[in-house]
Formats: C-alpha cells, sequence, structure tokens
C-alpha cells in the first residue's frame, strides 16, 4: 500500500508472515487433536495408563507437529516473490504455483483442515462410549442406553467444540482456494471479516474447551488459586 517501501522489509514480509499466519493455526489445529488422542488414551487403558510415558510423548508430538507441519508448507516461502507494479505504485507480494504444486497445495490444505476435525470428532464419540460402557458394568441399575444417553449430555462439549472450531476455520479454508489480488477497498469488507474469523480459534480456546467442561474449569479455579497464593507468599 506504498506504506512500506524498504525493499528488504517488504520482502522478509512477503515471506513470512503470510506462511506464519497460515503455519500458526495448523499447529494448534494439530496440538488439540493430539490432546484429544492422549484423552481418548487415558479414559481406554484406564489403570494401565502411564502418565511419565505421557509426558514423555508429549515433547515427541510436539517436536513432530512443528516439523511435519512446517515441512508440509515450505512450498509457500520458496514460491514467494514481490513484484513492483508501476502503474499502481505498489508492490505485490505474490505466489505462483505450477499445476502439480497447486494440486499439492489443494490437498495439504484439505489435510490439515480435515484430519484433526475427524480426529476430534471420533475420539469425542470413543470417550462417550467407552465411558457408557465403563458406568454400565460397574452400575447395573441403569441400563446401558441410559448411561449412554448420560454421557452425551456429560461430554457434548467435546463434540459441539470441535464442530464449532471448524465452522469459524472454513474461511480459511475457503480462501486458501481463492486466487486473486485484492486491488481496492472495494468488497473488502467481506474478505477482511472470512479472513479474521479463521483466527477466532485460536483465541477462544478458554471459552470452547474449559468454560464447557466442569472438569476442565475446576482443574482452571484450582490453578488459579494456586498462583493466588504463590504470589502472595513472594
Amino acid at each position: 500500500m506504498s506504506i512500506i517501501t524498504n525493499i528488504i522489509i517488504l520482502r522478509i514480509s512477503c515471506i513470512s508472515i503470510d506462511f506464519l499466519l497460515r503455519l500458526i493455526p495448523i499447529i494448534i489445529d494439530w496440538l488439540n487433536a493430539s490432546i484429544a488422542i492422549d484423552r481418548t488414551l487415558a479414559l481406554v487403558m484406564s489403570t494401565k495408563y502411564d502418565k511419565s510415558k505421557s509426558r514423555r510423548a508429549v515433547k515427541w508430538t510436539i517436536i513432530s507437529i512443528l516439523l511435519f507441519s512446517t515441512s508440509s508448507l515450505l512450498h509457500d516461502p520458496i514460491n514467494r516473490q514481490l513484484i513492483e507494479d508501476r502503474e499502481e505504485t505498489r508492490t505485490w507480494c505474490l505466489i505462483q504455483y505450477s499445476s502439480a504444486l497447486q494440486i499439492y497445495n489443494s490437498t495439504i490444505n484439505i489435510f490439515h483442515f480435515f484430519v484433526p476435525f475427524i480426529i476430534n470428532i471420533v475420539t469425542a464419540f470413543i470417550i462417550i462410549f467407552v465411558a457408557a460402557r465403563s458406568r454400565a458394568t460397574a452400575q447395573r441399575q441403569q441400563t446401558y442406553k441410559q448411561h449412554l444417553k448420560e454421557q452425551f449430555h456429560r461430554h457434548n462439549h467435546l463434540i459441539l467444540s470441535s464442530i464449532i472450531l471448524v465452522i469459524l476455520a472454513t474461511p480459511r479454508l475457503i480462501i486458501s482456494f481463492i486466487s486473486g489480488c485484492m486491488k481496492s477497498v472495494r468488497n473488502s469488507a467481506f474478505y477482511l471479516v472470512g479472513y479474521f474469523i479463521s483466527f477466532i480459534p485460536p483465541c477462544i480456546t478458554f471459552i470452547v474447551f474449559v468454560l464447557p467442561s466442569k472438569l476442565y474449569k475446576n482443574e482452571f479455579y484450582a490453578a488459579t488459586r494456586r498462583f493466588r497464593t504463590f504470589i502472595g507468599r513472594q
């Protein structure tokens, strides 16, 4: 927009900013999916679940997610370039793919979008059914169907939060398939709203995951009390 004219700053921002804005939500989605898997394993394995092994696995999982997500998107910054438009007196940050790379880019977008969502939904249903089966075995005064209904009511936030997050992230997927440049402020509100809606999920993790869950909310309150006690001692 001719506000910044330093070519080095423009080149760095062209390569990095859009890449990071694309990468970070993907990393968050995969971290959420990993938490869902760990939560499910803890329930399914019950007494066999080893917390110390889980903590060690977390470190490798985070590293793997960072490496996998970054490497799958490296084609993005590599193919970015600055184009000087003298007629409109502006500098464009353009990205151009070959047909094969375009197919790969679309495929990887769909993969990063749907797979974490599917993991979240599937693990949520596994938790509900396994918990209902365990309760039905331990508490025979109620039928399995009654326990199942109770567990759906208790854990419905897992399903609802996954659906809400994927709905909010949908504009990000749609925009990734739209090619072209916004040359003026005409209809800019539509694109900007869709663009910023995509970043709502990382900003409302607390609202979506913690507040609807009695367990997580109690843990949050307990952690807050411990923090206040620690600060008071200082």
